[in-house]
């Protein structure tokens, strides 16, 4: 089924179509997230050179630790910053 077919078919579903409809897609989202988790996890390592765009702008750090969805990063004097996996871009 196209998006465009399901956009148009969304005022015929009842609540409880759509709740159904809600936690099928936040499911597969939250799939998607953990497989490119798995993903950087497999291919960053403590040392690695890396950048991010985040609240602060462009920082980039060197990674301290790699946590199952987060890696820890060193971004200079002394401040370490936990940053999400999918964030973040091998320099």
């Amino acid at each position: 089924m196209e998006l465009t077919n399901i956009l148009n078919e969304l005022h015929t579903l009842n609540g409880d179509q759509l709740r159904s409809l809600n936690r099928a897609v936040c499911n597969q989202m939250s799939s998607i997230r953990d497989r490119d988790s798995a993903l950087k996890r497999r291919t960053l390592r403590a040392g690695d050179q890396v950048s991010w765009q985040g609240r602060h702008g462009y920082t980039e750090g060197t990674i301290v630790r790699v946590k199952r969805k987060k890696a820890i990063c060193d971004v200079g004097s002394g401040r370490n910053w936990d940053v999400p996996l999918n964030m973040l871009t091998a320099i």
